[in-house]
């Protein structure tokens, strides 16, 4: 069967792309803001031959999950139907608000909950344009390492490696990166679980019920499965063109969604009392959660793909502070009211789209929770680019990101 390659050709959005000028973040993401038009990804096949290529591989993080949106924002969409700027998928026609994902993740936006690649325009790939590389996204929402090794995923009918070896064959790519290892884990499925003993009032924690023991407890296997998926990548790439022979394979690592609880601007609250953490900062976690996540299990993960690249020989790009100072409810941060654009507030926006509870849930898919949005997507970007240009850099994170351009 012939494979597929995906494509992505999505409208230009209707929201602005400028970034406040003040501030370590708005010097990033003004350098990062890039035309629409610029940011579109092209189908591998249709891309010149003489072309210099950089190919993204893996899960959400990479693909561009939670690109909709400008940070996150409490206003209704009957305050201009944005809500504040925010939703890169409002448009008004007929005097009627309209939400077209399409306009953020092309033809990978599909119908249904959970159902799309969410290959977004402004996915970390992109990033590398700035290189003078041209962005193929084949990563997706949700992959786990035996859908890039040899198994097809949602809209992909070959696996991961397989599109890689289309692209390899018809062009030359410079570099692969790849991000994966966080659904073999199911950290998504633990964060949910803990959400939903916090919402319920349940004082117990995952930190107290022992989830962060058996989430520590599942990474020799999985360090396993991500190094049979650099090795896969390797057999690809070995196979390729000869004018891809002298190009990169970057693994990279995950940022941590939330900060330690010290930095969450949220009060707990306690014996049932959880609605504002729930239903106002989209953060439904208990301290012990927080820092759970944020102090063991990221920076766990982290160490482990670190492993995989040394054992590989792949460069390794730590991206575990690259939201830090941005993460969901952090302190310092705010959220976009009615009568704000958005996409203008990036210095004190989250980066890290809302956990989706109670209300938030009609604000896009589930599946976008806990991701870097679209402010997020670009600092990951520059992260890469800074990466790609010097391996030996300062370890990427948003506080040194404006100082590495």
């Amino acid at each position: 069967m012939s494979a597929t390659v995906p494509q992505h050709s999505p409208s230009v959005p209707a929201l602005p792309r400028r970034v406040r000028r003040a501030g370590h973040a708005g010097r990033v993401l003004a350098i990062l803001a890039l035309s629409a038009a610029a940011l579109t990804v092209p189908a591998p096949v249709q891309a010149q031959a003489a072309e210099q290529v950089a190919v993204s591989l893996g899960d959400s993080f990479i693909s561009g999950e939670a690109g909709r949106w400008w940070g996150n924002s409490t206003a209704s969409a009957a305050a201009g139907c944005t809500r504040g700027g925010s939703d890169r998928a409002a448009y008004r026609r007929h005097l009627i608000c309209h939400y077209d994902p399409q306009r953020v993740y092309g033809n990978t936006a599909v119908h249904g909950e959970g159902t799309g690649c969410h290959r977004s325009d402004v996915a970390e790939i992109t990033g590398l344009r700035q290189a003078g590389l041209t962005p193929v996204n084949l990563a997706c929402s949700g992959a786990e390492t035996r859908h890039v090794i040899n198994e097809p995923f949602k809209e992909n009918t070959v696996s991961q490696a397989d599109l890689l070896a289309q692209v390899a064959a018809a062009q030359q790519v410079e570099v692969v990166v790849l991000s994966i290892g966080g659904n073999d884990l199911n950290l998504s499925g633990m964060l949910r679980r803990c959400a939903e003993m916090y919402m319920a009032g349940d004082e117990r924690s995952c930190a107290s019920t022992g989830e962060g023991d058996r989430f520590l407890a599942a990474l020799p296997a999985v360090e396993r499965q991500v190094a049979l998926a650099v090795q896969k990548i390797r057999q690809v790439m070995s196979r390729a063109s000869a004018r891809s022979a002298g190009y990169r394979l970057i693994l990279q690592s995950y940022p941590s969604p939330v900060p330690s609880s010290a930095q969450v601007r949220y009060g707990e609250g306690g014996g049932g009392k959880t609605a504002t953490r729930t239903l106002v900062g989209g953060c439904p976690l208990w301290d012990a959660d927080f820092d759970l996540m944020h102090d063991t299990l990221a920076p766990a993960i982290d160490a482990m793909l670190r492993r995989v690249a040394t054992a590989t020989g792949a460069e390794f790009l730590s991206m575990l502070g690259a939201v830090e100072g941005h993460a969901l409810c952090e302190r310092g941060t705010r959220h976009a009211g009615p009568l704000d654009d958005a996409a203008e507030l990036g210095d004190t926006m989250e980066w890290v789209r809302y956990g989706t509870a109670g209300a938030k849930i009609s604000q896009g898919h589930q599946q976008e929770a806990m991701h870097p949005n679209a402010f997020g997507q670009q600092a990951l970007g520059h992260c890469l680019l800074a990466h790609y240009r010097d391996p030996d850099t300062r370890p990427c994170d948003a506080g040194t990101l404006s100082s590495q351009t």
